[in-house]
């Protein structure tokens, strides 16, 4: 995934006022791991967190 759009993702939880803690507990992943996921660079994020942070977000 590229960074732009892992930055859209992380803007979009801040206009929802969902934190790491809240959307790692409803992913069941560990907060540092969604994190680790979600830092600006290309390296590629699971499919069923990308899904599900979507669903969260919506």
């Amino acid at each position: 995934m590229d960074p732009a759009k892992k930055q859209a993702i992380k803007e979009k939880m801040e206009e929802k006022g969902v934190g790491f803690d809240k959307a790692a507990e409803e992913l069941k992943v560990p907060e540092l791991i969604l994190a680790l996921y979600l830092k600006e660079d290309s390296n590629p994020i699971p499919k069923r967190i990308v899904d599900g942070l979507n669903n969260l977000l919506q």
